[in-house]
């Protein structure tokens, strides 16, 4: 692993030396509008909007193709940050920098649906979980979609400081969030087609991803955040079955017992395409706390969700029913949503 860190540190350093050729420019995005009814709560005002641009530009150098983008991530209503990426792509793989694109926050939920996780529409309160808090600092990333020919995907993200914030060129985050550490986490895909036997086997179409993760923290003796997860999602013709589990650690203060907070989920994903326009979907995803100085020992927060999505030319009318019980793992709290969607790209 940490020969791997030196890797892509040279090679980053390489971005100051390419040639310079005459690129492209591009620009594409997305309006996002949506309706959202609390069952359980007060809805307030339910109309929500997203705009996302994203810029991108590439050029041929000696080394590779360098490209970039920069994306709004809602900007213009909504988010303030904007995600940025700077990358190298190499016959060894792609070497980047960035502040977005985290391994592990990639593959924290990625079993079928037809329109969003169960708990992605705002059904719950799941505030950790694998992979977050990863994205939005400054990170060194490798990735490879095709090692060997194998088929196996790699991607390794390193993060210097797990600070939150983005420098500019030539520029430092100082003392921002200075109980932050390093972080590294990294995913791994594994098609079964290239397996012996398996391949050839109604098995073959399946696929397994493996994710890992770990940031550390500069308070003595304090909780690391740790954590890792297995998925299989098999395609069976127009329907697609997932199921994913994962563990993992949350941050502490201390290693005092109430730091100790500990997590197990199992999701499900049941994702039928009625024809090209229209899928449904049924997600669960169950999330067991553990907390050894609590009294209630252990609490399971359970959403289940049905989807829809109809989809027309860069038109998708998204539509989901959600039910959360022990919402926020505080018990007999129902945290019920149903969430309307039109989305355009453009």
């Amino acid at each position: 692993m940490n020969k791997l860190k030196l890797i892509v540190a040279l090679t980053a350093g390489l971005f100051a030396f390419t040639s310079v050729n005459a690129g492209e420019m591009s620009v594409t995005g997305s309006m996002h509008v949506s309706y959202q009814s609390e069952q359980n709560n007060v809805t307030g005002n339910p109309l929500g909007m997203n705009t996302d641009l994203t810029f991108s530009g590439s050029t041929d150098t000696d080394f590779g193709t360098v490209s970039m983008s920069l994306a709004t991530d809602g900007t213009f209503v909504g988010d303030s940050g904007a995600d940025h990426t700077y990358s190298l792509a190499t016959g060894l793989g792609t070497f980047s920098v960035a502040n977005n694109g985290d391994a592990a926050n990639a593959v924290d939920d990625i079993t079928p649906s037809a329109f969003e996780e169960a708990n992605g529409s705002g059904s719950g309160s799941y505030t950790t979980d694998f992979g977050s808090g990863m994205d939005g600092s400054m990170s060194l990333a490798y990735s490879n979609g095709d090692i060997l020919g194998t088929g196996i995907s790699v991607k390794y993200s390193y993060y210097p400081r797990l600070d939150g914030t983005t420098n500019n060129e030539k520029g430092a985050s100082g003392g921002a969030l200075p109980s932050a550490d390093s972080a590294e986490s990294i995913n791994v895909g594994i098609p079964l087609a290239g397996v012996p036997v398996l391949g050839d086997s109604p098995l073959g179409g399946a696929k397994i991803t493996l994710g890992y993760e770990n940031s550390d923290s500069r308070v003595t003796n304090a909780q690391p955040k740790e954590g890792g997860t297995i998925a299989v999602v098999m395609p069976l013709g127009a329907l697609k079955v997932g199921y994913q589990k994962k563990a993992y650690q949350a941050k502490g203060t201390s290693v005092a017992e109430a730091q100790d907070g500990f997590f197990k989920d199992d999701i499900i994903g049941i994702a039928y395409a009625v024809n090209d326009e229209l899928a449904v979907s049924y997600n669960v995803i169950q999330s067991d706390k553990h907390l050894h100085t609590s009294s209630n020992g252990e609490i399971e927060q359970e959403t289940k969700a049905i989807n829809l999505a109809y989809t027309v030319g860069g038109l998708t009318l998204g539509f989901q029913d959600a039910k959360t019980s022990n919402s926020g793992y505080v018990k007999s709290t129902d945290n019920d949503t149903r969430t309307i969607s039109i989305k355009t790209a453009f």
